[in-house]
Formats: structure tokens, sequence, C-alpha cells
């Protein structure tokens, strides 16, 4: 028995369904467990499909489906994979609970065609074959045979104890070992032969930015961005998330609404390169929520004009934690022949969702530069670039400086700081960057003078790699309120899209005034 649930679960066809995989370990768990549960469509839905605990079965029979879903799949795995397997694990008709039966009790005559399981009796269990004979007029007819299989007898017994119980033992320990181990991860092929683009729309000129879920006509950012309503869309939900707080994002509202479920966008756009910003934030898993479920926990992937660009996404551990905005970027984003930019989201376990979408034109291949400053609002300096007011912050306090930093340019430049123990996530395009950070000391040597020899040191980090070990601004500087410009090039991103910057204290608190990206790309 321990054989054949390893032999299943470890198998190409459930490989290729994680959600089903999972669903089969629940059922072992169960059927093994000397606590075992009377299942119900509720307590399903809710401990092995990922539901919350306001899931209603009578309003959604995502459970039907998704047990009917398995049970062809175990036909479909003894059919092919474990055809010649001596031992079966099947689904009990009418009931949501396991069987194993031996192959040779499957099969009623030599046609060899497999047959499913009824409920139960005591010790023994009925089953019905369906065998072909001919009638009188040369017709077929179909005749149910009823037949009883002794699953145990007086003799066997003892045997059974013996041969059973360690392998159970055994399965046990190693389900309940499975069972907290992350889905194993499947690839999506591309698959264009399964769209069905809707009629062509009119194109849209210049940025298209979409706010997912959201009923409202327009919503204007804190960098005078228009963001339309949900549009373009088809399938899902639109759902307004509770947010007692998010990190990394100067706009919240960006992240208060989203869509979920599986569901597509066909995005009317004028031909030429994109950039594509997909906003993300994860409030109903990790820590704090009221699944108190962690990773793995919904996992999804994102198709673009029938080829996958995310799978087996995960925000929550993309993002690095809950209730952290988070964007995946892509550029040299092209629409379809069709005109259209075409997103998938198919689901692998539990739904798939996404809170905003960006396609911004980009200009010779390159990513926009990211410019930010450490401040409430954006700002425009001297060659007329925009610097959006802060974002991609973990951690540390912003406040604003009383005097503007001398012999620069742009002064106003520096009329702000986050301080403290603080990281920046900047999302990118895979590629390389010349990342600057601005720095200006405000507050050592001019608020509290005396403490400007050593008196703040700090290190950088990107990704983990050193940048700036023991940083002294006053010392860079050689005196207070003046500007550093730190650059680095060739910085890449991690797996999960971002330039990390860490800024770690030495000695008082790390500082920062405002960070430039800017594409590397030929």
């Amino acid at each position: 028995m321990a054989e054949e649930i390893q032999a299943a679960l470890s198998s190409q066809i459930f490989s290729e369904a994680p959600l089903l995989a999972r669903l089969l370990k629940y059922l072992c768990n169960n059927h093994l467990s000397e606590d075992k549960r009377i299942l119900n469509e509720y307590r399903i839905g809710v401990e092995a499909l990922g539901r919350p605990a306001d899931f209603d079965p009578a309003k959604n029979s995502s459970v039907r489906v998704e047990m009917h879903r398995l049970r062809q799949r175990l036909r479909k795995y003894y059919e092919t994979e474990g055809a010649d397997h001596a031992l079966r694990i099947t689904l009990i008709e009418g009931k949501y609970e396991l069987q194993f039966l031996r192959r040779e009790d499957l099969f009623a005559n030599s046609s060899g065609k497999s047959l499913e399981a009824k409920a139960p009796g005591s010790a023994q269990q009925d089953y019905v074959t369906r065998q072909q004979t001919p009638n009188g007029s040369g017709n077929t007819t179909d005749k149910l045979k009823r037949s009883r299989i002794l699953l145990f007898s007086p003799k066997g017994m003892g045997l059974t104890a013996s041969v059973v119980v360690a392998p159970l033992i055994i399965l046990w320990m190693v389900i309940g070992a499975q069972s907290r181990v992350k889905l194993p991860q499947n690839s999506i092929a591309p698959a264009s032969s399964a769209f069905s683009y809707p009629p062509a729309a009119p194109a849209v000129d210049g940025p298209v930015r979409i706010l997912a879920g959201y009923s409202k006509k327009d919503y204007l950012d804190r960098e005078g961005n228009v963001w339309g309503g949900d549009s373009y869309v088809k399938g899902g939900d639109a759902v307004e998330l509770k947010l007692p707080y998010i990190q990394g994002t100067a706009d919240p509202t960006i992240y208060r609404t989203a869509r979920v479920g599986e569901f597509s966008y066909d995005i009317p756009v004028r031909s030429g390169g994109y950039e594509m910003r997909l906003h993300f934030v994860e409030t109903t898993f990790g820590p704090g929520t009221f699944t108190g479920r962690g990773e793995s926990s919904r996992l999804f992937s994102v198709l673009l004009n029938g080829r996958p660009i995310l799978t087996d996404f995960d925000i929550l551990s993309e993002a690095g934690g809950n209730y952290r905005a988070f964007v995946r970027v892509f550029k040299n984003i092209s629409p379809s022949s069709d005109g259209m930019i075409h997103l998938v989201f198919q689901r692998i376990f539990d739904q798939p969702m996404i809170n905003a979408i960006e396609l911004v034109p980009e200009f010779g291949g390159r990513l926009n530069p990211v410019r930010v400053v450490m401040q409430e609002n954006s700002y425009v300096d001297h060659a007329g670039s925009l610097w959006s007011p802060d974002r991609y912050a973990i951690g540390g306090v912003l406040v604003a400086h009383q005097n503007p930093a001398a012999t620069t340019i742009d002064p106003h430049l520096f009329d702000g700081e986050r301080f403290g123990h603080f990281n920046y996530q900047i999302p990118v395009a895979p590629g390389r960057y010349t990342v600057a950070l601005y720095f200006t000391e405000a507050y050592i040597g001019a608020v509290v003078p005396g403490r400007d020899n050593g008196g703040r040191i700090f290190d950088v980090y990107a990704n983990g790699v050193g940048l700036l070990r023991n940083f002294n601004i006053f010392g860079k500087a050689g005196g207070p309120n003046k500007p550093v410009i730190e650059t680095f090039h060739g910085i890449e991103p991690n797996a999960a899209g971002l330039i990390d910057l860490s800024f770690v204290p030495v000695k008082n608190y790390a500082c920062l005034d405002a960070i430039e990206v800017t594409d590397e790309s030929p």
C-alpha cells in the first residue's frame, strides 16, 4: 500500500496536477490516521484546497469538481503508468474516501476494463461489472453482474495484520512529512490554440494602467498618472481587499482591489514595444492572516500571448512577506498579430490574482529609468525628469530635512530622507543596471555639532553583495548638507526580479535621500 501511494504521487500524471496530488495526499492522511474523520465538502475545501473559512459548499461546487477530476486522474493513471500494478487506489462511489483493491478483484472478465468501487459493507464489498453479451436479435445488450468480493478471511487476518501494519506506520510518517513540503512545480507549455480572442477593440494610445477589480472610472495616483477601472477582462471575480497596512508603496489604493479566479485580459494597444508591470499583494496567506498558512498556499501561472512568463508563481514567497506591494517587470513586450496584449492567469493551487496592470511605451528597448526620492511628493529635476515619491521601502522612517543641500543644481532633491535599518526593493526586468545612491548629512554635524567625526557609519548591500562598507557621509562630503552620489554599474536583479538594496547601520542609523536605476542595455 505504501509503495502504491508513493508510486502514484511521484508519477508523471500526478506531477502534472499538483493540486490533485495534494488532495490525494490529504485523503491518504485521513485514511491512515488513527483519528480518521468523516470528511465533508467544507472540511476538504478548507483543509485540502485552501478555501477561506467562510467557504460555502452550497454556493461553490469546487470540491465536487476536484473530486471528480481526482477520480478521472486515478483512472487515467491505472490505464497508463500504473496499468500493471497489483494494488489500485480507488475513490468510494458516493463518499469522500479512498479504498485499496487488488487488480484482479477489479476485473470481472478478460476484457481488462477497470471498475469503480461502491460504498463498502463491513468485511465485504459489492461492485458492478458491465458484461457484453449478444441477445437473440444479434445486437449487444449490457447486463449488470453483481459480485461479492471477500476482502478479509479468518485465515488471512493474521498475515494481513503483520504485513499491513508496518507499512501503514511508515506511510503515515512519509505522507505527514510530505504535506509540509512545497508542492512539486510543473511547467506550462505554450498553448496558443487554447486562446479564443475576442474581436479587436480600439487601440489605446500611450500608457495603459488598469486597476483590477476597481469599479470606479478613474484613479489619479500621487505622480499624476491616471489609472482606469477594471476593463478588457474576461472571467474571475472583482474583490475588495482588507488591508490593515501595506509596505513598499506610496499608493495603497492600487492594491486595495483585485481580480481573483481564472481570468484573462485582452488589451488593445498600438504597435511597438512596451514595459509591463504586474502588481500584486498577498493578503490571504502569511503571518497574521486568518488562514495562518504560508508559502506554496497560492500558486499560479501567467501566460503572455500564449507563452508562459510566470510559472508556479507564489506572491508570498516572491515578495518576501504578506501585505507587501510586489511588482514583476517585463520589457520588450509587443502586441500579438491581432493588435492586443493577451494575459491569461491559470490556476495551479488556490486562486490566481492580480491587483493592477501597467503597459508603458518603452524607447530603444530599454527599461524606463526608476527614480525615487525619499519624500512624500514627486519631484521634477532641472532636466525635466520625474522622481517618484517614496516607494519600494521596507523598514526605516521617512522624514523631511529643514535645510536643502548646498552646492547642487537640484537642492530640493535632498529635501527628505529615510533613516534606520531598511531595504529598498526595486523591481526591474532581467538585465544589468546602473544604480546611483544620493546622500546628504543633514543631522550629524549640522543639527548635532561635535558628532561629525564618525557619528554615522553604515553598510550598503545589493542582493547581499557589499557596495559600501563603513560608509560615512559627513567624511565623504567634507561637511553637513553637502550632496554625495555613489554610483555602481552592472547590478543584476535577483530571481524575484528585484534589486534589493539593504542599508545596515554600523554606528547610528543609515540614511538615504534618493535612488536612480538606469538600464545598461545597448
